[in-house]
């Protein structure tokens, strides 16, 4: 509840930044005013809103302290879609799960292939078979000999430890992904 709270909370330092207490005064006499009016006054506090909002901007033409990235940072995409879970309905909240769990795919994919590249830098011996990471256990011909087949199975039982750690949706993912790499 806390982290939910906290997400709101960047809303209402927005809100609070670009507002004066003369429109929060009318905020809070909204719903004390007469029903028929009530759609009026909203109208008006937007109005007042935007008005502010506009002059304050003319007046600070910089950057707001701590709303931007750096220039060297990346959004966090994952705590995007949850803050805007906040104020999304049943349907949009299903798509940024859904998202999500993309993104949590995707950084799955990038670290095996970091943790593939590491191994083949400490075995450059060992091959991997990238193109069939799903077959089934190789089969080696009858005529190669045994450390040939050894070899075979052994850089093999390497990318099936890594993709046995996959769900069956990972495991999709990572081939879409391996088939069309993002750019």
């Amino acid at each position: 509840m806390t982290d939910k709270n906290e997400n709101a909370s960047n809303v209402m330092t927005f809100d609070a930044l670009y507002t004066n207490n003369q429109i929060q005064k009318l905020k809070v006499l909204l719903p004390y005013i007469e029903p028929s009016m009530q759609k009026h006054l909203a109208v008006y506090i937007k109005y007042m809103e935007l008005q502010y909002t506009m002059d304050y901007v003319r007046k600070h033409p910089f950057q707001l302290c701590g709303c931007g990235l750096s220039s060297t940072e990346k959004p966090d995409l994952c705590k995007i879609c949850e803050e805007l879970c906040l104020y999304s309905t049943p349907e949009e909240i299903k798509q940024l799960e859904q998202l999500q769990n993309m993104l949590k795919t995707l950084e799955t994919v990038q670290e095996m292939s970091q943790t593939m590249a590491a191994m083949q830098e400490i075995f450059p011996d060992m091959t991997m078979d990238f193109e069939h990471p799903f077959s089934e256990n190789k089969s080696c011909d009858d005529t190669s000999s045994e450390s040939e087949s050894s070899h075979a199975s052994q850089s093999f039982s390497m990318m099936d430890m890594l993709m046995n750690m996959l769900s069956p949706e990972q495991k999709a993912m990572y081939e879409m992904f391996r088939n069309n790499p993002p750019t």
